[in-house]
């Protein structure tokens, strides 16, 4: 019954395939994975183990296997595992033919389906075809397969697409195509499905009828130069097979490309992938396989030496050997003397940046590097040589200039080679030399020893002292240099001085600091190189509430409909949606996005700790005065969302009603971590630190004095520019925020529309694996993980966007005469209740401004009101106590208020000339008022703070009786 499929619990039920007193070996490996189960299975049918079953079935296991067999008198070989185990069992059926083997699999290698058999012996691995190896039956049962871990299941998925596109590449005959190209259809999809969903019984059924359709492909075909280099390799250095051959995929893939791109291409087609090969390197990469033959500890003569005896190219080795990233616009090609990599067109570019990998990386790392951070733009090239070995020297960076001699020299001949190549076939272009860890210390080398090139990029990279010295005039050229304070293969203080060498010697510098210690490029390191390579937008989204549209590619965004069937550039048409789809048209919100993969994705979140964020207010609202002074510093490494301290607020996310109040305090970037906020928009106030936020719709600056509005539900980090950052965060749980209406204060002043800044145009096309996805619900924090960065946003239309405002560009309306306006004359944005005049949330602003009223008592008068008032302080000179900068402080609702009782005395003791002059108000201050019509519900944390001040209700002190009855 060869490939007939049965459960596990059936198998007893299978009499016709086992002889009529079944003695059964079960041959296994040591793991004995899932041998319990099969015991149970067979009930009281005699059975053996045999569990050193191994990769490659060396000759002394299938000798001592047969012992074993002999020894238990068995008729029956029934095989648990993948092709370790299945390939020891056909070596035994060949041995005895008399016996019947059954074979139940665990993975998806497919071996049980095919008569395909190979032994070990002395080092060489003998392969051949027998139709006495092929099992008699075959159990596939997807509930084996589910605790396989997620590597071995995408190894074994990856070894089983492998037997299609090696037979495709042996040349067969027309009418066998369309069957192998099914095959390659079922096993891309299922990779996809595995995946995503590890355990998930549908996927790991999609995979075990793909690994069938893959077997009998292989089974009915010839082996092609794949399986000549694997079998070489593997036997040679024994080698894991299934991810042997994983490693391998995506170069015989890109071969095949190059030798045959019409069959690539139709293989590209039926895999419903435009680019099989790089989706398969990724795949590998998602779940920790390796992707490089080095990786497995070979090295470039055993690779070169396999590669030229299965009749591969030569530049096949080397890029097997670093695993190179296959993409259909990259080019595997020799420059400057040695391997190399190339993408876009040197004859049309007006950039082109020579990317010199780290220690221990390879040319496709850096050409990622350079085009996540561009994006796919026109007019730019790379190109990437390969350091022999992986490394352009030996030595450290600022290794004795005798230690690092000749290797030094070498590197930099080498690159200079590429240069000279690289103007000779693109002289029309700038040149930039771009490097990571020890390529950008190599590419700063070559800055300093007078390398003709428009700029250099140099994160993780640094002069040292002694090659500061004598540089040459740099003449405007720029240099971008980035490290974290603690990173170990750096100095920190070398980048410091070679910051300052750099100016002293005219080149245009960009020194970006960190906290922590990670060596790695930063999203601020990628904003950087995007501005400095000209890739910046020339136009930027201006407008609250208008409808934008913003395209990194050009034609991103179809121009006839919102969501035809096949979206420009293969991108996937995705809306997000503010306001409920029937709102009248003015205060409907939405916007389409065009992204490279939806942002849909299968993986659960889970609840995550968080001790100082909640957002549900069960406390009834304080009715003192209540003060807190800005919270001290949080631990290292804390970024913006583990930062997030919640004062207090009203209502619950889950009613759609109320508002929350936070703190937000920083010292680190949100590394490969997003956050959404479900429950309303968020409004951000810096108080010190400047912020980039990148969302999905692009990356907006801002710093103290600036506001960030952060729609609900749109993912977004922030990273910082300064050692450390805080501020305050409004959440409003109900209606969005908008711009209030101005009355009779007429067409103009307060916030103008067209001042408010949206995202600048940014995407990346980044593999991430475990980009942490942080979400708020419900007032409840979760997170997930996905593998790919969420910013994939090529071009998006709509008027649902996030902005940024510069409180310096609002116009004040204030009173010319006497008396004061109430402060909601000073709204910058509002978000309404219900009821009319009602809000959840204001932002109130107190720019710098003249104050002319005459025979008014000028300072805030005393008053008492149904709005709760919540006050911040961003800056303010000369502040004398209680106030401080950062802190916040609330008046609740109908609570009696004022001002400081010194203020009173000193503004009632001026006479009446000198308090009737007008006065300007300090241009260095900016305090901003929340305003709500609900009460303000303390948190815990506001409750026990150590920066609760306790005094604040006494400290406004008291005033004298000025009564004075006639």
């Amino acid at each position: 019954m060869p490939g007939a499929p049965t459960i596990l619990s059936h198998l007893r039920a299978l009499p016709a395939a086992l002889p009529a007193r079944p003695r059964v070996l079960v041959l296994t490996t040591p793991r004995r994975r899932h041998l319990d189960a099969v015991r149970a299975a067979l009930g009281d049918i005699p059975v053996t183990v045999f569990d050193q079953a191994q990769v490659h079935v060396p000759q002394a296991t299938v000798d001592a296997a047969v012992a074993a067999l002999d020894q238990a008198q068995a008729n029956t070989l029934l095989t648990l595992g993948g092709g370790s185990a299945t390939g020891l069992g056909k070596a035994l059926k060949r041995a005895r033919p008399d016996v019947r083997l059954a074979a139940v699999a665990t993975t998806f290698a497919g071996s049980e389906l095919t008569s395909i058999f190979g032994i070990t012996d002395a080092g060489e691995k003998v392969t051949g075809r027998d139709p006495a190896a092929r099992p008699d039956v075959v159990v596939h049962d997807p509930a084996l397969l589910q605790s396989l871990p997620p590597a071995t299941a995408v190894a074994s998925l990856a070894n089983a697409l492998a037997h299609p596109v090696s037979a495709l590449s042996t040349g067969l005959p027309d009418a066998d195509v369309p069957t192998a190209l099914r095959a390659v259809k079922a096993a891309a999809f299922a990779l996809r499905q595995v995946v995503a969903a590890p355990a998930a019984p549908t996927a790991l059924a999609a995979g075990l009828a793909a690994a069938a359709r893959c077997a009998r492909v292989l089974d009915a075909h010839p082996m092609g130069a794949h399986h000549r280099l694997a079998h070489r390799l593997g036997g040679t250095h024994d080698l894991p097979h299934a991810s042997l051959h994983a490693v391998l995929l995506p170069q015989t893939l890109a071969h095949l490309r190059e030798t045959d791109p019409a069959l690539a291409a139709r293989i590209d087609d039926e895999a419903r992938d435009p680019d099989l090969a790089a989706s398969v390197h990724d795949t590998l990469r998602r779940v920790g396989l390796p992707v490089a033959l080095k990786d497995l500890d070979l090295d470039l003569d055993a690779v070169a030496g396999a590669v030229a005896d299965a009749g591969l190219p030569a530049a096949f080795a080397p890029a097997a050997l670093f695993g190179w990233r296959p993409a259909h616009d990259v080019v595997r090609t020799p420059v400057g003397g040695g391997p190399a990599l190339r993408s876009g067109d040197l004859d049309q570019a007006q950039t082109v940046v020579v990317a010199l990998h780290g220690r221990g990386a390879e040319a496709s790392s850096v050409i990622g590097h350079v085009r996540h951070a561009t994006g796919h733009a026109p007019g730019l090239a790379v190109v990437a040589p390969q350091a022999d070995g992986g490394a352009w020297y030996r030595a450290a960076y600022n290794a004795p200039a005798a230690e690092l001699g000749p290797q030094l020299e070498g590197a930099m001949t080498r690159v200079r080679r590429v240069l000279d190549e690289v103007r000779a076939e693109a002289p029309q272009a700038d040149i930039v030399l771009y490097g990571f860890s020890q390529g950008a210390c190599l590419a700063l080398r070559l800055l300093a020893d007078g390398a003709a090139v428009a700029g250099v990029l140099a994160p993780a990279g640094a002069l040292p002292p002694a090659a500061q010295k004598d540089l040459p005039d740099l003449d405007g050229r720029f240099v971008l240099l980035s490290l974290a304070e603690g990173d170990r293969w750096v100095a920190h203080d070398d980048v410091t001085t070679t910051a300052g060498a750099l100016r002293d010697a005219g080149a245009d510098v960009r020194a970006l600091s960190r906290p922590g210690t990670d060596h790695a490029l930063t999203d601020r390191d990628r904003l950087w190189m995007r501005r400095l390579l000209g890739q910046a937008p020339a136009t930027i989204p201006h407008g609250f509430g208008a409808h934008h549209q913003a395209e990194a590619l050009p034609g991103a965004v179809p121009p006839a409909q919102n969501n035809p069937r096949h979206a420009p550039y293969g991108l996937y048409a995705e809306q997000i949606s503010g306001t409920g789809f029937v709102a009248p048209r003015d205060e409907n919100l939405r916007t389409w996005l065009y992204r490279i993969r939806p942002a849909a994705q299968p993986r659960a979140y889970a609840p995550l700790a968080h001790p100082t964020l909640c957002s549900g207010f069960d406390d009834v609202g304080t009715i003192n005065l209540e003060a807190w002074n800005r919270p001290d510093e949080p631990a290292p490494h804390t970024d913006f969302v583990d930062g997030l301290i919640t004062v207090g607020g009203a209502g619950h996310p889950a009613l759609r009603r109320g508002y929350a109040v936070h703190f937000y305090r920083a010292n680190a970037d949100m590394t490969d971590r997003a956050f959404t906020n479900a429950d309303g928009d968020l409004l951000i106030v810096p108080d010190h630190g400047r912020l980039t936020v990148l969302t999905e719709l692009g990356s907006l600056d801002a710093g103290p004095g600036d506001v960030l509005i952060i729609p609900r539900g749109l993912r977004f980090t922030v990273l910082l520019h300064d050692p450390s950052a805080g501020g305050y965060v409004a959440e409003v749980f109900a209606r969005h925020f908008r711009l209030p209406d101005r009355g009779p204060v007429g067409a103009n002043g307060l916030a103008d529309e067209r001042h408010f800044t949206g995202p600048a145009r940014f995407y990346e096309d980044r593999l991430a694996p475990g980009y942490r996805l942080t979400a708020k619900m419900g007032g409840a924090v979760y997170e997930t993980t996905q593998d790919f960065s969420p910013y994939d946003v090529v071009g998006w239309h709509g008027n649902y966007v996030p902005y940024v405002y510069d409180l310096e560009r609002f116009v004040p309306v204030s009173n010319t005469r006497v008396d004061h306006t109430d402060p909601s004359a000073f709204t910058v944005v509002s978000a309404a209740l219900d009821e009319t005049g009602a809000h959840a949330l204001d932002l109130v602003v107190f720019p710098p401004r003249w104050d002319p009223t005459e025979h008014t008592f000028r300072p805030p008068y005393f008053h008492r009101n149904v709005t709760t008032e919540i006050n911040g302080i961003v800056r303010s000179p000369g502040l004398s106590a209680p106030f401080e900068a950062g802190m916040l402080f609330v008046t609740p609702s109908m609570t009696p208020h004022g001002v400081l009782a010194r203020t009173v005395d000193s503004h009632l003791a001026r006479d009446d000339d000198d308090a009737d002059r007008p006065v300007r108000t300090d241009d260095r201050s900016l305090w901003f008022q929340f305003e709500t019509a609900l009460p303000f519900g303390l948190t815990p944390w506001a409750k026990t703070a150590p920066e609760r001040r306790g005094d604040w209700p006494t400290v406004w002190g008291a005033v004298p009786r000025r009564f004075v009855p006639s």
